[in-house]
């Protein structure tokens, strides 16, 4: 769902996915009571679960964590449905995606990071709002939350639909080449390829046009377990994300050395994840708690999941209109203190 080093190296997702993930894990995710078996993608933002695992979080709750990073999509839902997986970390858009329905396998249980500018669009000179977008060539790579952003902005600037412009699928990582076509006036990707973006096309004006930073909440990051898991074994996923928020309270009392921890797992420097601090942040529990709800009261994830329900449905991401009370649980996390 990538939020910047999303799918900084997509190659590399598959590579390790393929050493880590081989054969699916040799002891099963779902029926272990001890055990959670976690997917996501090549992301910072998910930064925190490998920071619990070194941080030895798990291991204090009793749990075993064993992480798997895999880029793509469809084969962690897949996985999940086996009960290969029984945890998976996405955007609340991306949840959505083509396919899924009330029974299958995943509910979101808590959220994890919030994308505040590591998701938009750069545009050349001639195009001063998403306006002047209409009957021109754009391109973004399918269900990269970029494209959520852009229907969000035509949809609140101009009434417009991202149908409205003449769409191209491509792949984020190769959006600085495909900018160089100069039929295309925008291109939707992450940072750190967003800035790249704009530094390789200067003169073609090449500026950023719209952002995370301007839909508020829009891109979200969620921890989704596996439904069945999570009804037969709720207990270990309260451990799991009571670990998980306290590794994200020691990243922000510890940066200095919680970063280098982080960077390893996504094989970049330190330097290269300071450059996307200003593009996200982790959720702590109080706000994770506030984007959740309480047990007696939704919280500002439903109107999220509606946002990007009604933009999926409208370009044809999902087929079937998922309500949140289906696919939310806040039982979980209102167990935390």
């Amino acid at each position: 769902m990538l939020k910047s080093f999303r799918t900084l190296v997509l190659c590399l997702g598959t590579a390790l996915a393929v050493a880590g993930f081989a054969g699916g894990s040799a002891d099963a995710a779902v029926g272990n009571p001890q055990k959670v078996t976690c997917m996501y993608p090549v992301w910072v933002g998910f930064g925190p679960v490998h920071l619990a695992n070194e941080l030895g979080y798990f291991k204090e709750e009793g749990i075993e964590v064993e992480e798997i990073l895999d880029d793509d999509m469809p084969n962690a839902i897949a996985a999940m449905e086996r009960g290969d997986i029984d945890c998976y970390l996405r955007t609340v858009g991306e949840y959505q995606g083509l396919g899924r329905r009330k029974e299958t396998q995943g509910i979101i249980i808590g959220t994890i990071d919030l994308s505040t500018g590591g998701d938009g669009w750069a545009a050349d000179q001639s195009i001063k709002s998403v306006c002047d977008l209409k009957g021109k060539a754009i391109a973004v790579e399918p269900n990269l939350p970029a494209r959520l952003i852009m229907q969000m902005a035509l949809k609140k600037e101009c009434n417009l639909s991202i149908k409205d412009t003449v769409l191209t699928d491509i792949a984020a990582a190769d959006a600085i080449g495909v900018f160089a076509d100069p039929k295309v006036v925008a291109i939707g990707t992450y940072e750190p390829v967003l800035s790249q973006v704009v530094a390789a096309h200067k003169d073609r004006g090449a500026h950023i046009l719209t952002s995370s930073k301007d839909q508020k909440d829009l891109i979200l990051d969620i921890i989704m377990a596996h439904t069945g898991e999570l009804k037969a074994n709720p207990d270990k996923y309260v451990k799991f994300l009571r670990a998980i928020y306290r590794a994200i309270d020691y990243f922000n009392a510890n940066q200095e050395a919680a970063i280098p921890i982080i960077a390893k797992q996504f094989s970049i420097t330190a330097d290269d994840f300071k450059a996307t601090l200003p593009n996200f942040r982790y959720t702590p529990l109080a706000e994770a708690k506030e984007f959740i709800g309480t047990v007696d009261k939704e919280g500002r994830v439903y109107e999220i999941f509606k946002e990007t329900m009604d933009l999926n449905l409208e370009f044809g991401s999902s087929d079937v209109k998922l309500l949140p009370e289906d696919h939310i649980d806040r039982t979980i996390i209102n167990k935390l203190q």
